[in-house]
């Protein structure tokens, strides 16, 4: 968080008491409890000198008891303090941030962090991985600023499978990040980022070469803009073959706008290019290249997939026009809707068990920006979140 003035940290440090406050009245709702300590104290050089041997660790713990003396810091004020202790005789300790660590329930431990610059974060890790049963559960960290309307969640669904002998995990992973107007949501290897003013979208997706698959030997890019009705403006994928000791042994490209149509082009590893409208035959290994599995519920398969069949078929349809034009009615974007659903929902699901009433109420501003109508069809109007 950049530098702010005395009057905006007056108004972070009464904020973020507020959360505090809100907090504990939840969690005490809870029977949870919690351990309190404290870091990036500010206490007068003098204190030191004057009560202090600082080559004596022993001192140290005799005066300060469990706070780490490195946290320690008289060279540079940090601002206005979350709390204050008044040492003997007169001394004072400022306390810049206040950890809640320990917060036990049955299932899971959280941490919370507050800062006087205004920055809360919350953890919370599952208790679930010590059981000897399948399971699933879900871990997330959560961060906000008191003075922005912006928060990022990071979640992680883990359903740990018990085969015979040892006990492993699956991962899943989630993210939504809200700052400056953007709406960036990951889902596994998706990454949607959505413009709140325009409804415009921006996916990408990026696969990266595996040597262990001994089944595919390509990786993919993907990038596509959908406009504020999920419709298609553009989008390109470009499918990299490799060899068995990783280099690029040839590209195949699919390019698709309202401007310039539909491209098709295949790229040796000596640069010579290919156009695919031309070679059916490459162009249905390309298409080949990008089919999930039969079983496969993995969301970026299935888009590209999906967009890369798309544009074989409006290629086909198409075969004896010089420029192939672009109909959007051939691009099903279903798909890229389900993978930003999944982590809305989930979203939805983690809000309830939330102590942090700010988070919450954020949380609630972005839901009703993406669930208004009124969004997709206002073009050109600055809105910002605002909280009440």
């Amino acid at each position: 968080m950049e530098q702010i003035n005395e009057e905006m940290q007056m108004i972070a440090v009464e904020k973020v008491l507020e959360e505090m406050q809100e907090a504990e009245k939840n969690l005490m709702k809870w029977n949870a409890y919690w351990w309190e300590s404290y870091d990036n104290i500010v206490v007068p050089t003098e204190y030191l000198y004057d009560y202090l041997d600082l080559n004596d660790v022993r001192e140290c713990v005799k005066f300060f008891g469990d706070i780490d003396i490195y946290n320690l810091r008289t060279d540079r004020p940090l601002g206005i303090p979350l709390k204050r202790f008044i040492s003997n005789p007169v001394y004072n300790q400022d306390i810049c941030t206040i950890k809640w660590t320990g917060i036990e329930t049955n299932n899971s431990s959280r941490k919370i962090i507050f800062n006087n610059t205004g920055e809360i974060t919350l953890e919370k890790h599952s208790k679930k991985r010590k059981q000897k049963k399948q399971s699933k559960s879900i871990e997330y960290d959560a961060n906000y600023n008191v003075l922005s309307d912006d928060f990022s969640i990071n979640i992680t669904i883990i359903d740990m499978l018990i085969p015979r002998c040892f006990a492993r995990y699956k991962y899943g992973e989630m993210s939504i990040n809200l700052k400056d107007g953007l709406l960036t949501c990951r889902y596994n290897d998706i990454e949607i980022i959505q413009d709140l003013n325009t409804g415009v979208k921006i996916v990408r997706i990026s696969k990266k070469y595996d040597r262990r698959d001994k089944e595919n030997n390509a990786s993919v890019v993907f990038e596509a803009v959908l406009n504020a009705d999920d419709s298609l403006e553009m989008g390109a994928v470009a499918i990299n073959t490799h060899k068995g000791n990783g280099k690029v042994n040839g590209t195949y490209r699919f390019d698709v706008s309202r401007k310039k149509g539909i491209r098709a082009n295949f790229y040796s590893r000596k640069g010579i290019k290919i156009d695919l409208t031309t070679n059916p035959m490459l162009l249905g290994t390309a298409n080949t290249l990008l089919l999930p599995s039969p079983n496969s519920e993995n969301s970026s398969d299935i888009i590209v997939s999906n967009f890369a069949n798309s544009t074989q078929n409006a290629i086909a349809k198409n075969l004896s026009e010089k420029v192939i034009s672009f109909d959007n009615s051939d691009f099903n974007m279903e798909a890229v809707k389900q993978a930003k659903s999944n982590i809305i929902e989930m979203l939805k699901c983690i809000k309830g068990e939330l102590p942090l009433c700010g988070l919450v109420e954020r949380i609630d501003n972005c839901l009703l920006l993406l669930d208004s109508k009124k969004q997709e069809k206002i073009e050109g109007t600055a809105k910002t979140l605002k909280l009440n």
